[in-house]
């Protein structure tokens, strides 16, 4: 079993490597179980290759620096989508996904509206902890669990586009979050980029009192930047990573109501 004394020492022993061997980016849309296109087709190109943001409060947050616009591909609402990550998840953390409708083509949208979370992968169910469960007796601090995360070594991730999605264009939002410096203000890491795509069958209801039918919204919205302040648990941790025995996800409650938060990736 990890004790927290063993991860204290190997995340140090990590940390005199070249950091950016742990960095990551999202360059390649998955449809149903697929990758679809080529690196950066639907997926918006910036120029910060696997670098981290650190900085909420820029419009850089949204789509990475300096994001081009891409192709858009079709899909249904209910469809499983998901990224490719170059090359794999590096450090301890959580990744989110969010969508944002563009008022027009998604080509021609800067992300400045209104955003909902819609997927939320944390913290993985087998968590490790100290061998003193196992009955040898010893400190409280070495009973407390070890938090494991679902991303670890991740290099694709899938999730279901809600059914209740309204036919649109959309910015699909991927949002790494890494944690082994977040104990300290503005050094959490984010990895960030956006798809582009084109909702072409979403969820239609028909008004009882008209027959009219109407698309349903999505929400609870944010902006972002805006969604994070920088100092809200799960953004700036109480301690070293290693040391956590909890741990929230910052953002808005997850769209629709009722998803709930993953602890197992889907991957291809």
């Amino acid at each position: 079993m990890l004790t927290k004394t063993t991860l204290y020492s190997l995340a140090l022993v990590a940390s005199s490597a070249p950091v950016a061997l742990a960095h990551w980016t999202y360059s390649r849309l998955i449809v149903n179980n697929e990758v679809v296109g080529e690196p950066w087709q639907y997926v918006r190109h910036h120029n910060n290759s696997n670098a981290p943001l650190t900085d909420v409060n820029s419009t850089d947050f949204r789509c990475n620096v300096d994001a081009q616009p891409s192709e858009t591909y079709a899909v249904h609402a209910g469809d499983e989508l998901g990224f490719g990550i170059d090359e794999h998840f590096g450090h301890p953390g959580i990744q989110q996904v969010y969508i944002s409708k563009a008022p027009g083509a998604a080509a021609d949208y800067d992300g400045s509206g209104g955003w909902a979370r819609i997927y939320s992968l944390t913290t993985s169910a087998a968590n490790s902890t100290g061998p003193e469960l196992s009955g040898r007796g010893g400190s409280t601090d070495a009973e407390e669990e070890v938090l494991a995360w679902a991303t670890n070594n991740i290099q694709s991730f899938r999730f279901r586009l809600p059914a209740s999605t309204p036919a649109g264009e959309y910015l699909l939002r991927a949002e790494g979050l890494a944690l082994h410096a977040a104990h300290k203000w503005a050094c959490a890491q984010f990895y960030v980029s956006c798809a582009q795509v084109k909702v072409v069958a979403g969820n239609e209801t028909r008004d009882g009192a008209t027959g009219v039918r109407t698309d349903q919204g999505i929400g609870p919205l944010t902006k972002v930047p805006g969604v994070y302040r920088g100092n809200e648990p799960g953004v700036l941790i109480p301690v070293f990573w290693s040391y956590l025995t909890n741990y929230t996800a910052p953002g808005p409650p997850l769209w629709p109501e009722g998803t709930q938060e993953q602890h197992v990736a889907e991957q291809l």
